[in-house]
């Protein structure tokens, strides 16, 4: 018995040396084989060339995998910046994922994370807009990975999203994340995020929830994204000539090259800082936006302030050769008042009131000048049933009106009598460049009487 016991106690040991024997040359190779086996995901997940400076596995506390300087450079833009740069990452992970019996990670943590969208792409058709430039389809690719992981949640503080122009010559759209987490990601389905950045122009909180992906390895721009907005104190100040403290929300659905948002505005204390009185500006737009640049198409915007309503349709793009970008919109009254519009220009009391009918083409080009003075505009405009607030001058307009009518004194007090002035109309065509407004065919008419004129006014 003793025998035998001893036996079995020399076989344990013979194991168990064996075992440790074992370990100990799968831990000395386990670093180069997590390594080939993180680079070939990846490969087949991008499509892309992959490199790794380094990388660790740890199996205390718990089994972690750690690296640094990964980079991932799609193979149909070698020539282009990395689609993907991650500088250091923490992977949480398990033992059965270590000896390959799965592909699962519970956490990867991510620092200085940097996502490139080349310039151009395949699998995607374009369109065009009244922008007069290509706007990409907002469907979806096709996922076509072979390789299949999964991560559970990724946290990519501190990220970067990086979208090249189609365009020579345009600056790249850049987005910096203050907090990005992301579930799910690996599947073939979509990825859950949430993220906080902040706008840098004009400057102001974006909390967003939603969707992203599956990675189009074919065509990064056709990776589909969807989720819904909120962006809070937005300072209009940074914006030479106006003012005011805006929020938005609205919903967003699309690819990355072609984003189409609805959403609403409020700006309670909006002002044109060489203008009068704030008011409170409410929109509701609809937009798509041309993910390779941030030209926007804006069809429609429908703004109110006070009792007037406004509807606009054009962009917001870039033009070649020129910083920044160039508002473009056909503008027109659906219902406004021409108080309104004179406290927002000059403030207060309007010294005259009615009903107004306002059509025209707005183009405010960029640079560094007042809104007021790069503002142009182009239109026409009609006043009705207009009042004017001074006593003396609705007088000579009665007087005006009686005379060109035929009507004597007497008659005139009788029939004026119980009332206030008589109703006049205004309307014309104009054009503003450079401060400046001239207007042609300004006809001014009372009852009787109509009159023509011309001239121009400073602002």
């Amino acid at each position: 018995m003793r025998r035998a016991f001893g036996y079995a106690a020399i076989v344990v040991c013979l194991l168990l040396v064996g075992a440790g024997i074992y370990i100990e040359r799968y831990l000395k190779t386990i670093n180069p084989r997590i390594k080939e086996r993180v680079v070939a995901a990846l490969s087949d997940r991008f499509d892309a060339d992959v490199t790794l400076d380094s990388i660790a596995v740890s199996v205390y506390p718990e089994p972690n995998v750690t690296g640094e300087g990964l980079s991932i450079r799609h193979r149909q833009w070698p020539d282009h910046e990395p689609i993907i740069f991650i500088k250091r990452f923490y992977a949480r992970t398990s033992f059965s994922t270590l000896v390959e019996r799965s592909n699962r990670v519970s956490l990867l943590r991510l620092e200085g994370l940097t996502i490139y969208v080349p310039p151009r792409g395949r699998a995607a058709g374009e369109q065009k807009t009244e922008l007069n430039h290509q706007v990409g389809s907002s469907e979806p690719g096709q996922d076509r990975t072979r390789f299949r992981f999964l991560i559970e949640t990724i946290e990519a503080n501190g990220a970067r999203l990086e979208i090249a122009p189609k365009t020579a010559g345009k600056e790249p759209l850049r987005f910096d994340f203050s907090a990005l987490t992301l579930h799910s990601a690996g599947r073939a389905d979509p990825m859950r995020f949430s993220a906080k950045l902040t706008n840098p122009k004009p400057p102001g909180l974006i909390d967003t929830t939603g969707t992203f992906g599956p990675w189009q390895r074919d065509d990064p721009r056709a990776t589909a994204l969807a989720g819904e907005y909120s962006f809070r104190n937005a300072d209009l100040g940074v914006f030479k000539g106006i003012a005011g403290t805006l929020s938005s929300t609205g919903r967003y659905k699309g690819v990355l090259q072609a984003v189409e948002v609805d959403g609403t505005t409020d700006t309670p204390d909006f002002t044109l800082k060489r203008g009068g009185d704030s008011v409170h500006l409410q929109t509701t737009f609809h937009s798509v936006v041309n993910g390779t640049d941030g030209d926007t198409l804006l069809d429609p915007v429908r703004a109110a302030f006070r009792k007037s309503e406004f509807v606009c349709r054009g962009g917001i793009e870039h033009h070649q050769g020129r910083p920044g970008k160039t508002i473009s919109l056909d503008a027109q009254t659906t219902q406004a008042r021409m108080e309104d519009i004179l406290a927002l220009a000059v403030g207060g009391r309007p010294f005259v009131t009615g009903d107004v009918y306002f059509q025209s083409k707005i183009v405010v080009p960029p640079g560094k000048e007042d809104v007021i003075d790069k503002l142009m505009l182009d239109g026409r405009f009609r006043l009705m049933s207009a009042t004017f607030s001074s006593a003396k001058v609705e007088e000579r307009l009665t007087a005006l009106s009686d005379r060109a009518r035929g009507i004597s004194r007497k008659e005139q007090k009788e029939e004026r009598q119980g009332q206030r002035g008589v109703a006049s109309e205004l309307s014309g065509t104009f054009k503003l460049e450079r401060g400046t407004v001239v207007f042609s065919r300004l006809g001014f008419s009372v009852p009787g009487a109509h009159i023509r004129l011309a001239g121009t006014y400073n602002l």
